[in-house]
This record gives structure tokens, sequence and C-alpha cells, in this order.
């Protein structure tokens, strides 16, 4: 029985049992004046654990790393106003790239709302831009629906399609009785239909060329992907949030620029958890393609009114489901040998692509399989997304399509919190560039001060780089322009922080420094000197193909 079966609780009260509730122990969190009454009341609270971080958007980003790392929900609270808009890039992240967070906002006095009166951290209509970041946004301006409200949060959080919900509450407000008891929330899944499953069998029974796409929808539905690769003869290919879904070397999966070869003929598509955007924007469709479409969304099912066969549930309910659709059809001609020519080819296209594949392999050397790649928005991921060997699922992290420079640091902070819960010494490496790291550098601080053994990469080649070259190649070499940066010595910095700071020239002295970085179980910084890197972007950018 908890505290809420027995007495009539604040709503401060009510929003930590929520967290309690909602299986998350650990809140990124700053605090702030509106937010007083509720962190008095997570003093009573010692079974959730308060990481203080040094801006909103680290304790926003963290909540996401946590949350990514096995998919279940976290939590961060920040002050009105200009907190919640410090966040707010954090949100959008986690709004696209899967992340069941829940944010906890402060709000100027019930009173003032609204009035334009200019109290502090006062905004026009707080509430409306959440709504716009979160899947589901409260108010809780009421003492007798607040409880109501909050129990609907929770359902909303651990259901459905992965994104933050938003609790909000005024300065005035905490204090106020909220009469009703929470129970913990119940995820629930939409029901397959069967008719959708037999048309989508259906039509792959007839297809010569299947082509699987993956996305971030797909993470927990490897076993049964790989089983529908395999009956289908399928090639399986994703983007950027499917990587690690199936290991890279598994016979059937292919790389980006490969799936754009086979997009050209393929016959039936399935999109599992993917939004399928890129290709069907970039490559294009005809009506010769037939489009299978499995998501959690209802909303995604044929978002690009191209009358797909639309599967609304969860990626491994509905694969299973069309396992089992599909049994007893006939063996198809074993497709592994033309797979394997396809990857060779591609692997000697890219070649050029160095140092990003030297760096990758020396990180992919020290990395255990298990452990978890942080991606900023760097050249090192750009190169990782073609050609990084991901071997488990929930093992590459992203902000997916909102593409956040500087989310990288802080949000590998919350992914190594989740990590050091799970006590199997797992661990999570942050990739970064300079000029991206130092958005949230500062969270060292945070990292040193609670014990987080996070490692971080930081490439150094004095720029933006992509920008620097994208105006190189667009304007020519001497039409650059804020693109160039005068860094600090990133060691130092580390050092300044109390965490440990090593220093790398190359993909050779890499190794042996992460392996210095892992091995000290402290928060650790390697710096690696870097120069101009070659273009990835014609392995993104592929022509239309239909």
């Amino acid at each position: 029985m908890t505290v809420a079966d027995t007495e009539t609780l604040t709503i401060a009260q009510q929003v930590v049992e929520a967290i309690r509730l909602a299986g998350i122990d650990t809140l990124f969190c700053l605090p702030g004046v509106q937010n007083d009454d509720f962190f008095d009341a997570l003093v009573d609270a010692p079974d959730i654990r308060p990481i203080v971080t040094r801006h909103e958007q680290g304790a926003a980003y963290m909540a996401n790393g946590f949350s990514q790392v096995a998919g279940n929900p976290s939590a961060f609270c920040v002050v009105p106003g200009p907190g919640m808009l410090n966040a707010g890039a954090a949100l959008t992240s986690g709004y696209w790239s899967n992340s069941r967070a829940l944010a906890i906002v402060g709000e100027i006095a019930t009173s003032a709302r609204g009035r334009s009166f200019g109290v502090l951290h006062e905004l026009a209509d707080q509430h409306a831009i959440l709504t716009q970041l979160t899947k589901h946004a409260e108010l809780l301006d009421d003492g007798e629906t607040a409880t109501k409200q909050v129990q609907a949060t929770l359902e909303a959080l651990v259901s459905g399609r992965p994104r933050p919900v938003s609790l909000e509450v005024p300065v005035d407000r905490w204090r106020a009785r909220a009469p009703g008891s929470l129970r913990p929330p119940t995820p629930t899944r939409p029901t397959i239909d069967a008719d959708v499953i037999d048309r989508a069998a259906s039509a792959l029974r007839r297809a010569e060329r299947p082509l699987i796409v993956i996305g971030g929808g797909a993470q927990d539905a490897g076993e049964e992907i790989a089983a529908l690769a395999a009956v289908l003869q399928a090639p399986v290919t994703t983007r950027r949030m499917g990587h690690g879904t199936i290991p890279t070397a598994h016979p059937m999966f292919v790389h980006l620029a490969v799936g754009h070869t086979l997009w050209k003929h393929a016959d039936v598509v399935i999109g599992i958890g993917s939004r399928l955007e890129w290709p069907i924007m970039h490559w294009g469709t005809d009506d010769t393609m037939t489009i299978v479409k499995i998501d959690i969304d209802a909303d995604e099912l044929d978002r690009h009114a191209l009358n797909t066969i639309g599967v609304c549930g969860d990626a491994v309910d509905a694969c299973r489901a069309l396992l089992e659709a599909l049994d007893g059809m006939p063996p198809r001609p074993d497709r592994a040998d033309e797979i394997a020519r396809l990857r060779a080819e591609y692997f000697a296209e890219i070649d050029h692509l160095r140092p990003q594949l030297d760096f990758l392999a020396a990180i992919r050397d020290v990395l255990p399989d298990d452990g978890i790649f942080v991606e900023d928005v760097t050249q090192i991921g750009f190169a990782a997304h073609l050609a990084f060997d991901f071997r488990r699922p929930r093992t590459f992290q992203s902000t997916g399509p909102a593409g956040t420079l500087g989310a990288g640091y802080a949000q590998g902070v919350g992914a190594q919190v989740a990590l050091e819960r799970e006590g199997r010494g797992r661990k999570a490496l942050v990739v970064a560039g300079d000029g991206g790291f130092l958005f949230t550098g500062n969270e060292l601080a945070t990292a040193v001060q609670h014990d987080i053994p996070l490692v971080c990469c930081v490439f150094d080649d004095g720029a933006f780089g992509n920008v620097k070259r994208i105006q190189e190649q667009r304007f020519g070499a001497e039409r650059t322009i804020v693109s160039s940066l005068r860094n600090p010595d990133f060691v130092a910095y580390a050092r300044a922080f109390g965490a440990l700071g090593l220093h790398a020239d190359g993909p050779d002295e890499l190794r042996p420094r992460l392996e210095e970085a892992f091995a000290a179980g402290t928060p650790a910084l390697v710096h690696v000197s870097a120069g101009p890197m070659p273009d990835p972007w014609p392995w993104f950018l592929r022509k239309r193909a239909r």
C-alpha cells in the first residue's frame, strides 16, 4: 500500500507518487522558486535519486538518454519560462527519437497566467508550447481534478508511441489537496487487425523483390525481423534510429546506399517502426511498389497518401502475426551471396572515407558489443551511419530527425546513469565534435558531482566541419564564414572539472586512450586531433530511383 492510499495528498506529493508508480527512481532536475514545494515533497522520497544538472537543457537531454537505454520512462523537472524553453530543444529531440520522458514543469501563479503582468518566468501561453513538444500535456491548476490528470499522463507515458509527456503546476497549486489515489499505469498496445495482416501477407507471398526498412520503433523486434527477413529472403536496411535492431553483420542487412540500390526494383517494401520519410521523399515511389507499414502510431500508417497496407500495432506483435500468416510459404531462393556481393562493393566504394573509417574501427575495437554509441551531430557520427558495426539493439542513441547539435554529452550522461542502475558494468561512449560538445560540455560538472563514469570523444577540427565543407563546396574556399572555431584546451577543460582528460593524435592512439578512459571508471574526455574529413553526404543523398 502506498501513501496515496492512506491520506489526501497535495499535488506535489501526487507528482512524486507518479514518478514512483512509473517505475522511475532518478530525477534529472534544476531547482527554482516556482518548484520549491515540489522539491520539499521530494525530500520525503529517498527512493528517488535527484541528479542536479547545470542547465535545463542538460536535465531534459539526460532524461532522453536514460529512457532510450531500455525504452523505459524517465523524468526531469525545470522551472517555467526560460527553464522550460531551455529544455525545449531536448523535448523536441525526445519527441522525434522515441523517449518516454516525463517533463515536470513549474508555472507562474494561477492568478497571473495569461495576464501579461511580466512576473518572473512568465510566458504568454506556456501550455500551448508544451502541447507542441509532447504527445500529452496537462496543467494542474485545480486540486479536485489533478489526480485524474496525473493518472492520464502516466497512462500516456507508458503506452503508444514513445514520446514525452508533461505536467505543469502553478507555483500556488503545489500544496493544493488532490483527492483520490493514483494506480500503476497499465501499458496498452493496439490489437492487430487480422484482416490487414492477411492483406499484407498476400502481398508478400506474391513479392519477388521485397525490402524491409526499419526504424527506431523496431528496436525491440530484432528477433522477429530477422525471422521475417529469412522467410522472405528480404534485405533489411535502416538510416538512423533502427541501427542495431539486427546486427550489421547479419547476412540480410544492407547499409543505406545499398538499400537505395535495392529500392529501385523492390516490388513490396515493409516499413517497420519507421516513418519511411527518407526513401519515400528522396528515392521516390511509383504504382509498381506496394508499401506495407507497421507502426504503433495510426497517424503514420499512410502519412504520404500512398495507399499503404497499414498495420497498426507494436512491432513485435505485428511481425509475429505476419510470420504466422506466412507460415507454410514455399522457401525462397537464398539471397545471401547476392547481398554479400552488394555489401562488398559498397565498402570498396566508401573506402576513401578516411580517417572516419579508421576512427570508427578504433572505437569498435574498444567499445563492448553491448556498449552504447551516443551520436552527436558530427563527422564521425555521420560516418557511423554508413559504416559502424552495430551489434545489439538499443546500442545507438541519436536525436533522430530533430538533428540536435550539442545534445550528445548530456544525453550520454543520462544513458550512463541508466546503465549504472542495471549494475552490469555496461558503458556508454559519446562521439562529439569540438563545436557541438561545448553546447552541453558544462555537464562534466554533473558527471563528476554524481560519479557518472561517462567517456566522451571530442573530435577537434577547429570548425563546424560539416558547415565549413558545404560552404567551400557551394561558394568556394575563400567564402567560408562563421564556421571556424577557436577552442579551449579540451584536456585542461576536462581536468578543471575533476574529470580525466586525455589526448589522441590519430586512430592508433585513440585505442589505448579509450581503453584507459573506460578502465578509469570516472568521467573522462578523450580529445582527438582531426583535420578536414571527406564528404559522406553522397552516400546519404542518392538520386531519385523511381
